[in-house]
């Protein structure tokens, strides 16, 4: 596995994490909880990091960077 499928599967990893956190948000009634806010505000900012991670990489072999 190279590096950009790393990265990539460490981003789908990290939206499966966003998901499921939404899913427990709604099914126990935590919407708004402050908690559960700092976790997906920690999961957004790591996904952010994680498409610029995947961009970066692509460019990287393909020669562009």
């Amino acid at each position: 596995m190279d590096d950009a499928d790393k990265v990539k599967l460490d981003h789908q990893r990290n939206k499966s994490e966003i998901v499921n956190l939404v899913k427990n948000m709604f099914a126990f009634d935590k919407w708004g909880d402050e908690e559960y806010k700092v976790k997906l505000q920690e999961l957004v900012a790591k996904d952010e990091q994680l498409v610029a991670d995947v961009i970066k990489k692509i460019k990287q072999e393909k020669g562009m960077e």
